[in-house]
């Protein structure tokens, strides 16, 4: 049995998060010791009650310049941590804070930080692109979620990292919840024959939420009892100026379809659940993606997805079980989601062909997958010879 400390900068549900919960959840269940560690604002709790030990560590009312939000959160992390005086085997950082603070740390921690990199960031600001580096390049060992990333990490920080695919938890979309269904229906105005389209990660410019708007209104003529449902919005970084650019585009909408355009915000776990069954399509037309965390669970729940064609999206779907799109196009993306709204054994299909995909990517794999890594990791036979070929690969 191994002792495992798993670090995640959020109390929301954001991809990271959710990865980190599920994770530590299912080392638990496989025998061994695992606590999750979490950032959490004053009188803040996790999105939902998980199955393994908590400890939620303080963090304070957050400054609005972006570099002090992140120093701050870190020595939070750091201070939190030398509270605690954590005794793990393994430590590991599920993003750049929580690794940032665990290095900040390292002489009162003598076994190995481990990185999972979820996706790389392209930062202006010289402090977040060296708080970015240092959480890779200073870690003993790097996990990445997808080959694409996997790849990025080697070509801008010269480091291999082993490959460890997200997963989903395949029984929470095994049932059907019709009190919540009917509730989400009466906030959202959904109506009988509605078609649901739905878009998860909030507004903002990795989620290409402004193109979606524009693909959602093109598309709709031809499918007038769609209605867009985008939830999510919590966000480390400050996405004002996108929010404010997307609401002035959609206060210019004739009222019939801007009526059909619904920001639910962030849902609990049940909530979200139930509103992933209603839902006949997802719209993710992102312009980066370590994995898409939400388009495995939509797969769970049998609903179509349409994605970009390119990693990682290709990395676990193909044209049976996705409508690839050209995420810079508008009529690429609206042109796809008219054909899935209207098509419905087409839809039908693509979203079984989905479900049946999204079998292979379960939690207790992932953890079990992970072990061995923190295992070999340990045992430093690592480097060089087992990622050796990883080094080759990525060259």
């Amino acid at each position: 049995m191994l002792s495992i400390g798993i670090y995640t900068y959020s109390t929301k549900p954001r991809g990271s998060v959710v990865h980190a919960m599920n994770l530590a959840e299912a080392l638990v269940a496989a025998g061994h010791d695992a606590t999750l560690y979490a950032l959490a604002k004053p009188g803040a709790s996790l999105y939902r009650r998980p199955a393994c030990p908590v400890e939620l560590i303080a963090a304070a009312a957050a400054p609005v310049d972006a570099d002090a939000l992140i120093r701050q959160r870190i020595e939070e992390f750091a201070r939190g941590f030398r509270s605690l005086a954590m005794r793990h085997d393994v430590f590991h950082a599920q993003d750049c804070l929580a690794a940032n603070a665990l290095l900040a740390v390292r002489p009162a921690v003598s076994e190995p930080i481990v990185r999972t990199v979820h996706h790389v960031e392209a930062f202006e600001s010289p402090y977040l692109a060296d708080c970015q580096r240092r959480s890779i390049c200073d870690a003993d060992a790097l996990l990445s979620v997808s080959r694409v990333t996997q790849r990025n990490v080697f070509e801008q920080f010269g480091r291999p990292s082993r490959l460890v695919h997200n997963g989903v938890d395949l029984a929470r979309f095994a049932r059907r919840q019709d009190l919540i269904e009917q509730r989400l229906s009466a906030r959202f105005g959904i109506e009988p024959g509605d078609a649901i389209v739905l878009s998860v990660g909030g507004v903002e410019p990795r989620k290409n939420t402004l193109l979606a708007l524009q693909a959602f209104a093109a598309a709709y003529p031809a499918a007038p009892r769609s209605r867009w449902v985008i939830v999510g919005d919590h966000s480390i970084w400050d996405h004002s100026a996108y929010v404010t650019r997307f609401e002035a585009e959609l206060a210019g909408f004739a009222p019939g379809l801007r009526e059909r355009i619904v920001r639910g915000g962030t849902l609990p776990e049940d909530e979200m659940t139930s509103l992933y069954s209603m839902s006949d399509v997802l719209l993710c037309p992102s312009r980066e993606e370590g994995f898409g965390l939400c388009v495995l669970e939509a797969m769970a729940a049998g609903v179509a997805v349409v994605v970009p064609g390119r990693a990682p999206f290709t990395e676990y779907l193909d044209a049976e079980c996705a409508a690839f799109v050209d995420s810079e196009s508008i009529d690429s993306v609206s042109q796809a989601l008219a054909r899935l709204l209207l098509d419905v054994p087409r839809r039908h299909a693509i979203a079984a062909a989905a479900r049946q995909q999204a079998q292979t990517f379960i939690w207790s794999r992932s953890a079990a997958l992970h072990v061995e890594h923190y295992s070999a990791i340990r045992s430093r036979r690592t480097e060089p010879e087992d990622w050796a070929h990883e080094r080759s690969a990525n060259a």
